[in-house]
């Protein structure tokens, strides 16, 4: 058996909404250049707004999320790739030696033989942007460094810490201290 890894792009985007939704947006928000080439000066109503109609999925919708994913579970039923079992996220083929784990629009894919990994990168690839990952490297934040010969894979979160202390820029402390008070 060998490991690929795929990441669908912009998830929750362009999938249709059952229903629409509205939205108006304060004109004196959007930043002029998008004023101008969207001639929005002709859209504002009375009382200061442009008022948009929304038919697909964006960012912030509370549904989008799963839309999304019921759209995805039904390209994926259609191919013959079913829940497996009682846990939650993962998936089988129903003939082909394929079985994954899928979080939100990541695939940790087990297949043996390339030809049922390609069946589901097809798949995938009907409806959606994504980039694979062969090798097995990238998989929901974690680096998976895989010792083929020992039977073994080790995760790794390299840059967590690193990226943990800028984020929350925390600076070290110039004098070296033992305890958690100075």
């Amino acid at each position: 058996a060998k490991f690929m890894c795929v990441d669908i792009s912009n998830f929750y985007l362009n999938t249709l909404l059952d229903r629409y939704e509205y939205m108006r947006i304060p004109l004196n928000v959007i930043p002029e250049v998008i004023k101008k080439a969207y001639k929005l000066d002709e859209l504002v109503s009375d009382d200061g707004y442009v008022y948009t109609e929304i038919r697909k999925g964006m960012y912030g919708l509370p549904q989008a999320g799963r839309l999304a994913y019921l759209k995805l579970l039904d390209n994926l039923n259609s191919h013959g790739y079913v829940k497996a079992g009682l846990t939650p996220g993962l998936f089988k083929h129903k003939t082909r030696k394929t079985i994954f784990s899928l979080v939100v629009d990541d695939f940790g894919v087990k297949y043996v033989g390339k030809e049922h990994a390609d069946h589901l990168v097809s798949v995938i690839d009907e409806h959606y942007d994504f980039i694979t990952n062969w090798e097995g490297k990238r998989y929901i934040g974690l680096t998976f460094d895989w010792d083929s010969d020992r039977c073994k894979v080790h995760l790794l979160m390299t840059d967590y810490i690193p990226n943990a202390l800028k984020r929350f820029k925390h600076e070290r402390p110039s004098k070296l201290q033992h305890q958690p008070h100075a």
